[in-house]
């Protein structure tokens, strides 16, 4: 393949949805007859590649005196404003399934079956997705919006949100949805574009994803971070849901950006709740949830736990074995959500700092990877799940990092010299 047609075969097997319609699109948009094992070949190569790549940088990185990681890149051109945000996505891997196989033939064929069937659940991994950034905002000596907008008081998302929390522990993008409500209200629609006003603008967005654990996971987002200046950057936040491992990553990496706390996944605990404490009176839980996302729109988180305290007592613990929905594993809930993230849910100070307060934009980013990588008739292997999501995040990312990739890939085939931008990977 010419290197035009090889840049061609790898945008199409790594961004679209199959290495079938990979194969399509190179037929009937390029004239190029191509079959799909070819594609899947080059993007396994080429993607492990870029990861081989990624893996000498995190250690170089690793190897760096702190002193210099704290520094950033001189290379890079520090933002106004760094925003790091990390959350999972889900996919499904092969890893297990060649064990349940010789399990059917080890075992007898009953066993074996529930063997298979148990190994399936476990198909489902968490892939990670960090969103670097760069973005600029107005300050103010006060809050610029101490009262909660109506629009957020009564969006159909926050219910969504709670609803999904309960069943998943996992959260939806809001924004379409309350500013669908918006243009059909003027009153909200007011207070929707204010919102909007006030939230910072993005300038650029660099990607990373990864099947990793946790740990590598944190230094591959502090190396990409170091790379791009964020470092040096003279207000820093990192904005995530409630993950106990995105805090981890935050205390060990980047201790100097503000943390977050999510306001959507903050309101959908406090929505749920107000219905574990007016089970059946509809009107009643519209109002404790007004008044709780009032004090949690204000910052004054510690109102909500000493109002959840209250009716936790008057209902009693939840047995090991509550559903969610029962009253008192909502209150529960919510209880020990806000106790564990209260430092992280001063949202007057966010405001005034113009920093962001919801994750929204890598929400947005993951159903972008997972259109690639998730479904239920995908399955992946570790090092090809790790190739594509790396390619994924890099056709994502505002830099292009795959353009100076081309040419060191062209001077490994040739064995001619490369010149390199210094934030490559």
């Amino acid at each position: 393949m010419t290197p035009q047609v090889l840049q061609k075969v790898l945008w199409a097997g790594s961004n679209l949805g199959s290495y079938d319609m990979a194969a399509d699109a190179m037929l009937k948009l390029a004239g190029v007859p191509i079959s799909a094992k070819r594609i899947r070949r080059t993007v396994i190569q080429l993607g492990g590649e870029r990861v081989t790549e990624r893996d000498v940088e995190i250690e170089r990185f690793k190897a760096m005196y702190f002193s210099k990681q704290l520094a950033g890149s001189m290379a890079a051109t520090v933002p106004k404003l760094a925003v790091i945000m990390m959350d999972g996505g889900r996919y499904q891997r092969r890893d297990h399934f060649n064990v349940g196989v010789k399990a059917l033939s080890e075992q007898s064929m009953q066993s074996g079956v529930k063997t298979l069937l148990s190994l399936r659940k476990k198909h489902w991994r968490e892939d990670k997705v960090g969103c670097l950034l760069s973005m600029e905002s107005k300050t103010y000596d006060d809050d610029p919006m101490p009262a909660l907008p109506e629009w957020l008081a009564t969006s159909s998302a926050v219910a969504e949100l709670a609803k999904m929390a309960e069943l998943t522990e996992k959260q939806v993008v809001f924004e379409a949805k309350a500013a669908e409500a918006a243009e059909t209200n003027p009153v909200l629609s007011e207070a929707f574009e204010t919102a909007i006003d006030l939230a910072p603008t993005l300038l650029s967005r660099e990607v990373i994803a990864s099947g990793a654990d946790a740990e590598a996971f944190g230094w591959h987002l502090a190396m990409r971070a170091w790379h791009l200046g964020f470092p040096s950057a003279e207000r820093q936040a990192f904005v995530a849901d409630g993950s106990h491992v995105n805090w981890d990553i935050h205390q060990q990496h980047f201790r100097h950006a503000v943390p977050i706390l999510d306001l959507m996944h903050a309101l959908s605990y406090a929505f749920s709740a107000a219905k574990g404490v007016a089970e059946k009176d509809v009107s009643q839980q519209q109002q404790i949830f007004r008044q709780w996302a009032e004090w949690i729109w204000q910052g004054c988180v510690d109102r909500v736990i000493a109002a959840l305290r209250e009716h936790q007592d008057r209902l009693g613990q939840p047995p090991d074995d509550a559903s969610p929905t029962d009253p008192r594993k909502r209150i529960a809930r919510a209880l020990t959500y806000y106790t564990n993230h209260q430092s992280r849910m001063n949202y007057p100070e966010y405001r005034r700092l113009g920093l962001p307060l919801t994750s929204s934009h890598i929400e947005s980013t993951i159903k972008l990877i997972n259109r690639r990588v998730k479904g239920t008739e995908k399955f992946w292997s570790k090092s090809t799940s790790e190739a594509i999501l790396q390619l994924r995040a890099d056709y994502l990312s505002a830099s292009d990092p795959l353009k100076s990739f081309w040419l060191r890939h062209q001077s490994r085939q040739t064995g001619a010299n490369a010149y390199t931008h210094t934030n490559a990977p």
